[in-house]
């Protein structure tokens, strides 16, 4: 049976989703959407539903194409040296200017959210997949205390109210829902331009995904595939690193370039970092029974029928 949700649940769900409405321009976000690379199928965009790897996959990324035997955290928030595509233009970021290492490596790389029909042709691209209900719980505790003080909206209501209302995006304006936006990579996993990872994997065996991750960024021109370049972006993208060194992961730039345009303090959110737990499963334990059900619910809605798996265990088992 449905949540029995309050009024003021509602209610805070949607002065939510208002002050979301701020948070990107049509100029801008269309402007990334409609980004046409520099160096065809080279450039790398790493693209995920919300809360499943991408700060993740950034470093990783990021710590693969630096020049330095030491590695590179010269750069204040990881989204300045690996743009959000959807929200450069808002934050002041020329896509066009060079990256780290260009000139050597003819990679650049990007991080976007949107799903595969909307997503800029012409690249590689990393997904990473995520179990729903880690997502789900990551996503609440992601926007606490930034789009909604502590205990003013329930996880219940953030997940029946917000999260599981997504769906198919009706303009480019509108992202995916996570389920919707899964599918329509998984419909390309076996494209020799796309990498499909898997956040579980990459807690269980960093070096082994980090090796994968190497080998497809990696061009014709440069290779970030030796041992020591593995082992360095391995190291620079742990639980302990990126923890210790989690001011440059606490989507800082956004927050400075958005929060007064949502209608928000200008220093909301800013005492958060994206680095949390490192836990995988978290979400199942977190969650109640019933939503859990919903979750499952709404998977075998979208999922099942073309992946053949009726929850994403088995689809990560079977992959």
């Amino acid at each position: 049976m449905p949540f029995e949700l309050t009024q003021s649940d509602s209610d805070c769900v949607a002065k939510m989703k208002e002050r979301l409405s701020g948070f990107e321009t049509e100029e801008g976000r269309l402007s990334g959407l409609n980004y046409t690379p520099k160096i065809p199928n080279t450039e790398v965009i790493i693209t995920t539903s919300p809360k499943a790897g991408t700060t993740w996959l950034q470093q990783i990324c990021h710590q693969l194409r630096s020049p330095s035997p030491s590695g590179d955290m010269s750069f204040d928030e990881i989204s300045s040296v690996v743009p959000w595509l959807e929200l450069a233009h808002d934050q002041g970021q020329d896509l066009n200017q060079p990256q780290l290492n260009e000139e050597v490596t003819d990679l650049r790389i990007w991080k976007s959210h949107a799903w595969e029909p909307d997503c800029p042709k012409g690249a590689k691209y990393i997904v990473v997949a995520r179990d729903p209900c880690d997502v789900a719980i990551s996503f609440y505790k992601f926007f606490e205390n930034w789009f909604f003080e502590k205990d003013e909206i329930s996880v219940d209501a953030f997940v029946q109210e917000f999260w599981l209302m997504r769906g198919v995006p009706e303009s480019k304006m509108q992202n995916a829902s996570y389920f919707h936006h899964l599918l329509s990579w998984w419909r390309r996993r076996n494209d020799d331009d796309v990498l499909f990872l898997f956040f579980e994997n990459l807690k269980s065996d960093l070096e082994k995904e980090v090796t994968k991750i190497a080998a497809f960024i990696s061009n014709s021109k440069w290779s970030c595939t030796s041992s020591s370049s593995i082992s360095l972006a391995t190291s620079m993208s742990s639980f302990e690193f990126m923890s210790s060194h989690s001011s440059h992961f606490n989507e800082s730039l956004s927050k400075k370039a958005r929060n007064v345009a949502c209608g928000l303090r200008e220093d909301a959110g800013m005492g958060d970092s994206k680095i949390k737990s490192g836990e995988s499963g978290g979400g199942k334990k977190k969650l109640s029974e019933q939503l859990k059900g919903m979750i499952g619910e709404k998977w075998k809605e979208v999922m099942e029928e073309e992946t053949g798996h009726a929850t994403y265990e088995l689809l990560r088992d079977n992959f």
